[in-house]
């Protein structure tokens, strides 16, 4: 079994002072052509997370010198090329937190493992545009067919036909909609736009609200979803309840989309010391090694999620951990190819630290 702990996100261009006299050399990945080198000193001395004075502190622990407001600059930079992601507002600043893409292009820079190079980048950026336009495109074609039919005077389609042609521009417009929306989300929660509505709501209640939304989809494959608590009875939460609802709906969905027809889907809520984790989990394929590093990337579909109704959009999962990130919390990944898979959205139960 294989267990992970992942995080996942988006350049101005600084220019850092001149370094003091006997400067120690901070221990970087190579640089990328057309990247600063100080950009891979400013992701090596993120570690876990930093705020921008925190790594403005760093740099000078280090012996170099840093013009004054040049973290926050740098920090920018990282999170538009998706090696860190902004994170929670406290009172010594945004704090940002380094991606599982970042921890790779750290780790294989300064341990000469396989990493993503900083070159690369730009095209992972055009190849994200052009999935857009790929999930955007489908829809748009349904919806300019219908709408050419209804405009056709050689056609006279009848009652139920015209029903049926407007239920699909409805429906279109309804994907593109959605997609359009979570994109939007995702994107201000990277860049910590989002302003969470915290308030104390039942563990229990929100995980049975979520498995209810998932309900229909799993019925049709004859799937169950089995709802337990392991957290006792009324284990109230502080958070952002339509926030967290989402989330955790995500995780179900991904299960349900995975696993086989007639499966059962497993959703347990847990009380750990001063976390709360409701777990799913699922008889699927398993997640293979190479797409691991990769679950939390935008618009990532698995091998296993091509066909049929296990087709996705790759958006669930980012969406998912950005939700939790954002209350201080991570998502746990166990999987065992050939054996299925366990999500956990991990949140502390009293609420993030800056919470008031």
């Amino acid at each position: 079994m294989t267990r992970t702990m992942l995080g996942r996100m988006p350049r101005r261009n600084p220019t850092a002072g001149p370094a003091e006299p006997g400067a120690t050399r901070i221990p970087t990945p190579a640089p990328a052509p057309g990247h600063s080198p100080l950009l891979h000193a400013a992701l090596v001395l993120v570690g876990t997370s930093a705020t921008a004075a925190e790594l403005e502190h760093r740099f000078q622990a280090a012996g170099a010198g840093l013009t004054a407001g040049l973290g926050g600059a740098l920090l920018g930079e990282l999170a538009e090329l998706g090696l860190v992601r902004a994170g929670r507002l406290g009172r010594a600043g945004r704090r940002y937190v380094r991606t599982s893409l970042g921890r790779r292009t750290v780790d294989g820079g300064v341990h000469g493992e396989a990493a993503v190079p900083l070159e690369e980048l730009e095209r992972l950026r055009t190849d994200l545009l052009s999935t857009i336009a790929h999930e955007l495109r489908t829809p748009l074609t349904a919806v300019r067919t219908s709408v050419g039919l209804l405009r056709d005077p050689a056609s006279e389609p009848t009652a139920d036909q015209l029903e049926a042609l407007l239920a699909s521009i409805e429906r279109n417009a309804d994907r593109m909609q959605r997609l359009v929306g979570d994109i939007l989300e995702l994107s201000r929660f990277r860049a910590g736009g989002v302003a969470l509505q915290l308030r104390r709501f039942d563990a229990t209640g929100l995980a049975a609200s979520a498995a209810a939304a998932v309900g229909p989809l799993a019925a049709r494959r004859g799937q169950q979803i089995d709802l337990a608590s392991e957290a006792g009875h009324a284990h109230g939460v502080y958070g952002d309840r339509r926030r967290l609802e989402q989330a955790l709906i995500n995780l179900i969905a991904n299960a349900q989309r995975f696993s086989p027809d007639g499966a059962v889907i497993r959703v347990r809520v847990q009380r750990r010391h001063d976390q709360t984790a409701w777990q799913v989990e699922d008889d699927g394929p398993g997640i293979p090694e190479a797409d691991r590093d990769r679950l939390f990337e935008r618009f990532f579909v698995g091998r296993n999620d091509r066909s049929g109704p296990s087709e996705g959009v790759g958006l669930g999962l980012p969406t998912a951990l950005a939700i939790a990130q954002a209350h201080g919390g991570t998502i746990e990944v166990d999987s065992t190819v050939g054996a299925g898979s366990t999500f956990r959205l991990v949140v502390p139960t009293d609420g993030p630290e800056d919470a008031t």
